[in-house]
């Protein structure tokens, strides 16, 4: 038997199989079957070799001890951190960065590995964020307390707070968690930015805010609060008498009446319960968002040279 072929019917044969083909090459398509998929190999990257970091990875790491994933570690700038992110950069494999350097490491050497960014504040993420250029899958849980949970969590254990101060690098972080959606309600306490750059002298700054609000919140602005700056900080805002709210354990020892953060080991559980969760179901789930595990501490020093109250836990 003879098949006869039509010029119309060659034509549509040659152009369902160039769509075939296509459509098998698409990367799009690739990436849209392996993104969706856990991984099988894990790589935990840390910024330096610090205790934080290892402490961060280490509890990471009994969350998914036993799972059945190749699973490494390495430090960025040294020759096992570049062969090591060269061998895990994979459609299956996860790269778990500790810190900033090492996001910022795994952005500039990942092609084709989904990156899980932890240990890193959510303005440092975002800045860095910004600026990348690729299509690397990038998740995040941001190591500060959420600007909503803040607020509420003064209302909670201070009384009587209506305005709280808040100190930027730029005077434009109450603007981007308002595009970000991440603004607490206005009915609960009212809240006012400050630009640090607008000053010479940072120490000014906190003075004015200081004199118009009850209460300061920090925010882990590196422009703001650093080893130059975080003495005069505690001095000014203890002699006004307004308390400092910090987002950190060093802070919280430094001066601040109540600090809300994460210890090292929460926020290695919280990633590799998240991971874990993935494992167990078989598929990955993309995340960007703030740390739901903390610790509120209270600085009963400063509490009592202030004479202010602080409600315990609800």
């Amino acid at each position: 038997m003879t098949a006869t072929y039509t010029r119309s019917g060659i034509a549509l044969l040659i152009g369902c199989l160039i769509l075939a083909v296509c459509q098998s090459l698409l990367p799009g398509e690739v990436r849209a079957e392996t993104t969706d998929q856990s991984p099988d190999r894990i790589l935990m990257l840390a910024s330096d070799d610090g205790s934080l970091h290892q402490r961060v990875l280490t509890a990471l790491q009994r969350q998914i001890a036993s799972s059945p994933v190749v699973l490494s570690q390495a430090v960025v700038s040294t020759p096992r951190g570049n062969q090591q992110l060269d061998t895990f950069d994979c459609d299956g494999c996860l790269v778990v960065t500790s810190g900033v350097v090492a996001l910022h490491t795994a952005l500039e050497r990942v092609k084709r590995a989904r990156i899980l960014a932890i240990a890193i504040p959510e303005e440092s993420f975002q800045r860095i964020m910004s600026a990348r250029s690729g299509a690397v899958s990038v998740s995040a849980i941001y190591m500060d307390v959420s600007l909503e949970r803040m607020v509420s969590l003064i209302n909670e254990r201070l009384m009587n707070i209506e305005s709280v101060g808040i100190i930027s690098g730029d005077g434009q972080y109450l603007e981007r968690e308002h595009e970000r959606d991440h603004l607490p309600p206005k009915n609960v306490m009212a809240l006012k930015e400050y630009n640090a750059a607008a000053q010479t002298d940072v120490v000014k700054v906190f003075q004015q805010a200081s004199r118009e609000n009850q209460a300061i919140l920090a925010i882990p602005d590196p422009r703001v609060y650093n080893r130059d700056t975080i003495v005069g900080i505690m001095l000014t805002t203890y002699r006004s008498g307004t308390p400092l709210i910090g987002y950190s354990e060093a802070l919280n020892r430094a001066g601040a009446l109540m600090s809300v953060f994460s210890s090292p080991e929460m926020l290695g559980e919280e990633a590799g319960q998240h991971i874990a969760d993935a494992l167990a179901t078989g598929s990955w789930q993309p995340t960007e968002r703030h740390t739901e595990r903390y610790i509120v501490a209270i600085n009963q020093q400063v509490a009592r040279s202030l004479r202010i109250r602080v409600q315990e836990s609800p």
